[in-house]
């Protein structure tokens, strides 16, 4: 994965789950009072509160910090605090300094040797205007190999139509030593084959209707999607007497989608963490699970370790963490017993009459036995519409 990509996933993640869950819980924590009748606060006029989101993952090389701003959430918005000197300094002194890579977004590759498990280490960031934030100093913690990951075949009720779903649902184990951490989360990333109605014969790309034949018919047939899941998963093992705990559930894939009907891979991130750590994206998570709405649960100040070294009094939102990283894969065939959804577009027959005035370009597909002509939408014949790519991943066989 390149430098962009990596960016490009921590904007689709780290900044929904920062930003905007930040937003959320000052408008829980202000507005939230309530707990008989909801309404729609006006909170056009809060002031913005700086919100900074960082980590340090050992076992990473590229480490990220994004500095932002909050919006109303009336009218989210992403707002980067561009311009920033962004450092992670640690007990011994040591400097290690970012880079802009994209607004608001900070990056820095460091080796893993430099990366020490039990060593403390702090967030510092200064803006462009002469503020100075910093975050208490955490520790580096160790992580442990991921004990298993396994799936079931589960059907549930779909919240909000009542229907029957079928699908699996996927639990992970820890068995961890009582040195390590008894505080876990885990960030999952879901890879699945799928394609498109079959291939293309040619095209035609206006009313002239002169078919002309693509490179390869089967070029953008098949492809492989790949997206990081933005549920948080967390729990923990301190209410147990050893640090394991057994089928830890993780996400649902139903058969509503055509996830299921080729092949599925799921990667799985299991990090430990300290206790305000998980605390903080504990709540994040009860923020965000949509259990009913903003004011369902008892609001709570929103929890950070970072703070204005100049002015303690200011409200900073967001956290730095530390935690080591460990991996695994699991990759899941096509399951017969399962009816998966097709997921595939209408089909029609072409004729001269119907689409002579297109819309253009047509894709057509025609049978050889038969000689029939079909067309159809584009995401029918071109899988990459649907965003995948045809690139086939390394591990996949």
């Amino acid at each position: 994965m390149n430098r962009r990509n990596c960016i490009l996933d921590i904007f689709s993640g780290h900044i929904f789950l920062g930003g905007m869950v930040t937003v959320l819980l000052i408008v829980m924590t202000i507005f939230g009072h309530s707990c008989i009748e909801p309404y729609m606060a006006a909170i056009d006029d809060e002031p913005e509160l700086i919100t900074i989101e960082g980590s340090i993952i050992k076992g990473n090389q590229l480490q990220w910090v994004v500095v932002s701003k909050t919006s109303s959430l009336n009218n989210p918005d992403f707002i980067p605090v561009r311009g920033c000197q962004v450092s992670i300094i640690d007990e011994l002194s040591n400097e290690f300094v970012f880079e802009e890579y994209m607004k608001g977004a900070y990056i820095l590759e460091i080796e893993d040797d430099q990366l020490v498990v039990g060593r403390r280490y702090k967030l510092a960031v200064s803006t462009p205007e002469g503020d100075e934030y910093e975050s208490a100093y955490e520790a580096l913690q160790n992580g442990v190999a991921i004990d298993s990951i396994y799936y079931n075949i589960e059907e549930r009720v779909q919240s909000y139509s009542g229907n029957e779903l079928e699908g699996i649902r996927f639990f992970v184990d820890i068995n961890a030593p009582d040195t390590i951490s008894r505080y876990f989360r885990w960030k999952i990333t879901e890879t699945y084959e799928y394609t498109s109605y079959g291939p293309i014969s040619y095209f035609y790309y206006d009313t002239s209707l002169e078919p002309v034949p693509p490179d390869d018919i089967w070029g953008v047939y098949r492809c492989w999607m790949t997206e990081d899941l933005q549920d948080l998963y967390l729990t923990s093992t301190t209410n147990l007497t050893v640090n394991e705990k057994k089928k830890v559930p993780l996400n649902y894939v139903s058969t509503e989608t055509d996830r299921l009907n080729i092949k599925y891979s799921l990667l799985v991130n299991q990090y430990s963490l300290e206790e305000n750590a998980y605390n903080y994206f504990m709540q994040n998570k009860i923020a965000t699970d949509g259990s009913g709405g903003l004011y369902t649960s008892q609001p709570q100040q929103p929890l950070t370790n970072l703070y204005n070294v100049n002015d303690p009094s200011e409200r900073v939102l967001g956290y730095f963490w530390l935690s080591s990283v460990t991996k695994w894969r699991i990759m899941v065939p096509r399951i017969n017993s399962l009816q998966v959804n097709d997921h595939f577009y209408p089909i029609e027959t072409f004729n001269m009459e119907d689409h002579a005035d297109g819309p253009f370009p047509l894709y057509i597909m025609e049978e050889p036995a038969t000689g029939v002509r079909l067309t159809g939408s584009p995401y029918c014949f071109d899988c990459t519409r649907r965003g995948g790519t045809t690139t086939r991943p390394s591990y996949w066989d």
